[in-house]
């Protein structure tokens, strides 16, 4: 779905994504639900004639917002397999199931991409390492700057360093990339 609202919704969510997970390795909660109640208003909003799918008929909306959900749902049953296993993380699966649904008619193309960039994040990882921690060193300085703010500091600069991969960057990266280039099948 490329429309403005799209771009709107989805591009600071995503980057909000990026520097939380790289930072802090959390994806919030409350940003996936935010991202779901607007997307659950699409199909709403439609039936106004308002909004990206106004234009579509009562049927082809039915399949859309179906479409999306059994793609979404079956993202969320594989992911919280894989998360019951230890192989990934709660923020991680519930991300990719919230924009699967934004990603309704390019969800396999999500999902590969977002693959891909996992894989290539994973290789990566040895150079990665420092830009994390020289971002979150920025992101400290700035804390310090204004104190008001109540900045946490970033996870990466405590002893309770995580591990693994801030996987939020490769959902992004997938997200982002269907939403510049979709391919429609």
């Amino acid at each position: 779905m490329n429309s403005p609202l799209t771009f709107v919704v989805l591009l600071p969510a995503l980057c909000w994504v990026i520097c939380s997970d790289l930072l802090y390795r959390r994806i919030h909660n409350l940003l996936v639900v935010l991202l779901l109640l607007v997307w659950c208003a699409l199909p709403l909003f439609a039936l106004l004639d308002l909004g990206p799918w106004a234009r579509l008929s009562g049927a082809a909306l039915l399949e859309q917002t179906g479409v999306a959900l059994f793609g979404a749902a079956l993202v969320l049953a594989v992911g919280f397999m894989l998360f019951n296993l230890g192989q990934v993380g709660a923020g991680d699966v519930k991300l990719m199931s919230v924009l699967c649904l934004w990603s309704a008619g390019n969800q396999m193309a999500f999902l590969i991409v977002t693959a891909l960039a996992g894989g290539i994040l994973a290789l990566a990882m040895p150079l990665l390492a420092p830009l994390e921690q020289a971002t979150a060193l920025l992101w400290q300085r700035f804390a310090l700057r204004w104190p008001a703010l109540g900045i946490a500091t970033p996870t990466v600069l405590t002893s309770e360093r995580p591990q693994g991969l801030p996987y939020g960057l490769a959902i992004a990266t997938g997200a982002f990339y269907t939403l510049l280039f979709p391919i429609h099948s």
